[in-house]
Formats: C-alpha cells, structure tokens, sequence
C-alpha cells in the first residue's frame, strides 16, 4: 500500500513537471497593438530657395502699457493699450488655488472665465511679434466680483439676465423675447459651466439672429439730464468680424433693414451699429469715435439713449456716436441683432438686456412654425401651389394670428397683402410703417377667423400662401409663423426655437486665418494675375487671428509657414522665436527669371505648435 502511495505521487509530480514544461514551451500570446503615438508636430525650418528672399526678424517689441482689470461676477475683463511692432499678446494669470492658465490673442482686450469672486489673481500681458518673440510682462491684480452695477438701475421697463436652467431659457426666450433667424442656422446653444447668457449658435456663417422684445419700451418723462429712455445690452456680439445692431421700431416688427445691405428701415426707426468698421446711431451721424477694444468671448456694455435732444450710443459707459434725430414716438419694440465672422460659425452672447419705462403685461402666446407652399409672394392672380398646413394648432387656441416677414420687390403695394389661408383671403397688414425701397424686410399680421378655431372643421387647410399686388421674383418670404392664445388646457411656450442640447462651445484653440496676394515688384497687388517672365513676384501671406480666436477667445501659435510653388517647397519660415506667432504680414520677394510659361500654383501651408495645419492656394500665369 505504501509503495503504491509512492508511485502515486511520484506520477503527479511528473505530471506536474510536465505541465509546467508545456506551458515553458507554449508560444508567447503576441502583444495587443495600443493606440498609435502622437507624432510631435511637424517643426519648420528656415529655408529659402536661390530666387527667394526671406524677411529678417527685427527686435521685439515693447512692453505693453496702461493694463486694466475690470470684474463681474466669476470673470475678469483685461485690456491694454496697443503696443507698436505686436501682432498679439500672450496672457497669463493665476491665483485662488487653481492651475494657472495661458492664453495667445490677437486682439487688445480678453475676458477670463471661471473664476472664484474675492479672490486676487495676478495677470501678466506679454507683446507677441510676428516671428513670436516676446516682449516683457505687464503686470496687473484683479479680484472677481459684481463691479459696478449702476447701469442696471433704472431698468424696470424689462430686465433679462437669461437663467442658467436650459429649460427655462427656452421659456424665458418665448415669453419675453421673439427669436428671429432661418432654422437649421439659428439655434439656442446648450451653456457651458463657464458660460453666461444666452447662448445663440450662428451655424451657417452668414446668418443673423434677431430677438424682439414683446414688450414695448415706453418713453418716460425726461430727466434732469434730458433723458427720455434707455436700452443696456451686456453681449459680446461686436467682437472682431461680428455685428451688434439694435433696433427701436415703431411696431413689433421681427426684422427691419436688409440682411443684403441694401433697403431702408421702417420710417422713425431708431437703428445703433457696432462691428469692425465702428459705431453708428440714426440717420444723421453728429459724433463718432473710435471705440475702445472688443475681443472675441469679451462681454461690454452697450447702451441706446434717447433723449430731449436726440440718441446716443455708448459702449463701456463712453460714447461712441451720438444723432440730432429725436424719435417722434412714445413707444417702440427693441430689436437686438447679433451675427458672426462672415463664413465661419459662431457662437455669441447676451447675458443681460433691460430698457427703462413702465413694466408692460407680457403676450402670453404659443409661437408654432408654419410651412408656406412656396416662399415666393405671389400676385393674386397667380396660382397658388396645393400644400397648406394641418389645422391641429388652432383647435385649442383661443384667438390667433399668422405673422409673416417678407422682402419687398419693386412696385409691391404691402398695405393690400392678403394672407390666402384654405378658402379664406385674410387681410394683412404692416405692423410698422412700411419702407418704400425694394429689399427691405416687413412683418405683416393677419388675424385667423373665428370660423377656423374650435374642434369641429376640416382637418387641413390648403393652399398657405401669401399674396400682394405688383409682387416680383424678389418678393421672398423669410419667415413664417402662427401667434397662438391658448385656451386654459394649453401650456404658454414656445415650440419655434427650442434651447440645443448638442452644440456645446468649441474647445480647442484655432489657427490664425491664411491670405495670400500676388503683388509685382514693389509688392502692389497684380491687377491680373499674369506676369512677365523677368522680374520678381511678391508673396504677401498675412495671418489674421482677431475672427480665428472668436469661438475660444484664444488661438493656436504658429510655430511657421512653408511656400510651396508647383508643388516643390521654394520657402520655409519659422515663426516661433519664443511662442507661436499670433499673426502677421510677411513680404517674401520670388524671382520669376527662368520659370517656365503659363500657369502656376502657389501654395501656403501653415503649421501651429500643436500640429494644426492650414493652407491657403492662388495661381499666376507667366506670359
């Protein structure tokens, strides 16, 4: 038995030692791939080919000065005065516990964000040239908190400051405030943690978005100092490459003017204008000036004055243009206007807007979108096309209006509109005096019968369209709307622009805006982009960064740019001496001697300091 016992164990223990052996033996499990290093952005060289000149950097520039902190409630607000030979600045700060930030900017001011109120902060401002060096810091001490708030006094007409729920911005949107703009384009944006206001996403890169106030602002009595009523917008709407337009309207209508340019604001019309080019107020220009720094994300104050004398337009408490014109009317609906850089989406703010006078009740309506069957206006002889709309919203509602804003055509006669709605031929009517040029925008309103509210009646109606003698090609339909009154059942919201979810604030830093120009000799631009075979041809690459910044507030460096001529690198320039560069204008002479004859590209290949790239293409044709 023990011998037994013996064998036993000793053919375990081969068993055992065998199977650790085949184990031993087994082939190692290849390794699973991770994912793929970052290569390290791509770093530029200088380089210029036997024909090609290159610019020298020259010494840095100087320390900027008369730096300013002011503070609201979770941010500070820096600007500074414009420092010779810069093409940006470098801002840094830090304090209260958190990780210090860095931030490239081209422009003379930026807002700081996410900040703990009472606490100091030090912030330093750095001059960047356009080879990035650096010049040194400007220091200043900000603590975040209210600042002043006079402005806000006064007020009591409306003040809005956009709550922060998302929900409740839609309400607030749909009680308070119409929004105007073409959907698909124009949309509530979902707030980001150090967001304030309403966020409104410009999508398309050309559109506008207008809200108007549902009440009225009503002029009081004047003041000591002459005042009629004011309107305060706090938005950073006029950053570079945007528009802030504000609108008082003898009538609440949705869009005024021309998103064209062309056509003419409703007679009595008061219209305030800020964007790159400066500021305008009224008809009759008396006073402008140059008014002070807007970056990108940056929020200021702008406020409409209406006084004993005339109107006035001021941005930080200064004025920047003021008109003679003195409104006739005592009441008048405000319109806020806001849009982005041409040709690149965005993002703006209104965090507060309030007007002085009398609170007014508010509209308790339901907004619902309604399709015409064609955008067109039609003469009413035309034929109208066969689709209408369900009539579902109106079989709740207690009263209710068709709202339509259109563009005018040449000979158009807008007092005889009528809005064809199924059978019914519904008289509409301006609710502003109408312009008189063709290309400008009216709102019209026509009042739904009684006959088509209730439960009982057909189930559509067909056609919708709308209808007004002498109406041409031009005659276009921008928008178009039904103005419910629900019954006691029905919920007062708005259905036409709901607050997105889905969009948040981009968050990664953008690269400087390349331009090219093809200039001669002594870097005129060509007025044809044909050349001489002799001589030399002028490269002048600019890098814009004031639009690029508008969706961070910052930029990304450029650490350089190459020149690529047919495909073959003819120039490479660094850019970078100590940071990115935030911008600039760089004259690269090429010789034109040698190449041969008809045509050829030019490329421009940007290259940030964290690998972001860009480009930019012309052509030239040697003859």
């Amino acid at each position: 038995m023990r011998l037994r016992n013996r064998v036993l164990a000793w053919g375990s223990a081969l068993l055992a030692i065998g199977a650790a052996v085949v184990l031993l033996r087994a082939p190692a499990e290849p390794p699973r791939p991770g994912p793929a290093p970052i290569p390290p952005p791509e770093r530029v060289s200088r380089y210029a080919a036997d024909d090609v000149v290159l610019p020298e950097q020259g010494a840095p520039p100087d320390t900027p000065r008369d730096v300013v902190v002011g503070k609201a409630p979770g941010r500070l607000v820096v600007s500074w005065a414009e420092v010779a030979r810069a093409t940006g600045y470098e801002v840094r700060w830090s304090g209260a516990g958190q990780s210090p930030g860095t931030r490239l900017v081209a422009t003379r001011d930026t807002q700081l964000d996410g900040l703990v109120d009472g606490r100091e902060y030090r912030i330093e401002v750095r001059a960047v040239d356009a080879f990035g060096q650096v010049s040194g810091p400007a220091a200043a001490i900000g603590n975040p908190g209210p600042g002043d708030t006079s402005w806000r006094a006064g007020l009591t007409g409306l003040l809005d400051d956009f709550p922060d729920d998302s929900t409740l911005r839609a309400d607030t949107v749909g009680s308070l405030w119409h929004l105007s703009g073409y959907r698909g384009c124009v949309d509530l944006g979902a707030r980001a943690a150090a967001e304030v206001g309403l966020p409104i996403d410009l999508g398309c890169g050309a559109d506008e978005a207008v809200l108007r106030a549902r009440a009225p602002v009503l002029l009081g009595e004047s003041t000591p100092d002459g005042e009629l009523g004011r309107v305060a917008v706090l938005t950073d709407a006029a950053g570079p490459g945007g528009r802030l337009t504000l609108d008082l309207v003898p009538g609440p209508a949705d869009r005024v003017g021309s998103t064209a340019g062309g056509g003419s604001l409703p007679p009595g019309t008061v219209r305030a204008v800020v964007d790159d080019t400066g500021a305008r107020v009224g008809e009759q220009d008396e006073f402008v000036a140059t008014p002070g720094p807007r970056g990108a994300g940056v929020l200021h104050l702008f406020e409409v004055r209406v006084t004993a004398t005339g109107v006035t337009l001021s941005q930080d408490g200064r004025v920047i243009a003021s008109s003679p014109v003195v409104p006739s009317w005592r009441s008048a609906w405000l319109l806020v206007g806001v849009r982005g850089p041409e040709g690149r989406r965005a993002r703006v703010h209104l965090a507060t807007v309030g007007f002085t006078g009398l609170a007014s009740p508010v509209p308790q309506v339901v907004e619902t979108p309604v399709n015409l069957a064609t955008r067109q206006v039609l003469d009413p002889s035309a034929t109208a096309p066969s689709a209408g709309i369900l009539r579902r919203p109106l079989a709740t509602a207690l009263s209710a209006r068709l709202v339509v804003t259109m563009v005018m055509s040449t000979g158009m006669d807008v007092s005889r509109t009528q809005i064809q709605l199924g059978t019914s031929m519904l008289p509409a009517r301006p609710v502003a005096p109408p312009p008189i040029e063709a290309g400008s925008v009216v709102t019209v309103v026509a009042d739904v019968p009684q006959s088509l509210l209730g439960g009982s009646g057909p189930d559509s109606l067909t056609p919708l369209v709308v209808r007004a003698p002498g109406a041409g090609e031009g005659a276009l339909v921008q928008e178009s709307y039904l103005e419910l009154v629900p019954g006691p059942v029905a919920s007062v919201r708005t259905t036409t622009q709901p607050a997105r979810t889905d969009r948040l604030r981009p968050t990664v830093n953008a690269l400087p805006t390349a331009g090219l120009t093809l200039g001669d000799s002594t870097g005129r631009p060509l007025a044809t982009p044909t050349v001489p075979a002799q001589g030399r041809l002028v490269l002048t690459v600019n890098l814009a960064g004031a639009a690029a910044q508008w969706d961070t507030g910052g930029l990304e460096g450029v650490q350089g740019f190459q020149v690529w001529v047919d495909g073959r690198m003819t120039a490479s320039l660094p850019t970078s001496a100590h940071t990115g560069a935030p911008g600039g204008r760089y004259a690269i002479p090429v010789g034109l001697t040698g190449r041969a004859v008809g045509e050829h590209t030019v490329e421009v290949r940007v290259i940030g300091t964290q690998g972001t790239r860009g480009s930019v293409l012309s052509q030239f044709t040697v003859s």
